[in-house]
């Protein structure tokens, strides 16, 4: 089962783009909670209908619950091979 929820607010603004065929892709970081002094950062991707509503109605700062899965993902850069992980929404709540 690859599930995740989190609650937290949002580090940066909504980053929405236009990629192959028309789909529409949205990112952000959301910061966590660990502690009182404490956070985690999480890229978060939502896409098409949900990815613009998000454009539309988050920014920076504003908080929001996250349900969605992990989702590794390859890339280059500089001739180097990387990895990064984020969080593909299934669902955003808005608080």
């Amino acid at each position: 089962m690859n599930s995740v929820q989190m609650v937290g607010r949002l580090a940066t603004d909504v980053d929405l783009k236009e990629v192959n065929g028309g789909s529409k892709v949205c990112s952000f970081i959301l910061a966590v909670d660990r502690n009182a002094e404490e956070a985690d950062f999480f890229r978060i991707k939502a896409w098409n209908t949900q990815a613009e509503t998000a454009a539309d109605h988050l920014g920076k700062g504003r908080r929001v619950a996250v349900e969605g899965s992990l989702r590794q993902d390859t890339y280059e850069k500089d001739g180097e091979e990387r990895r990064s992980v984020s969080i593909v929404a299934r669902r955003l709540e808005y608080l």
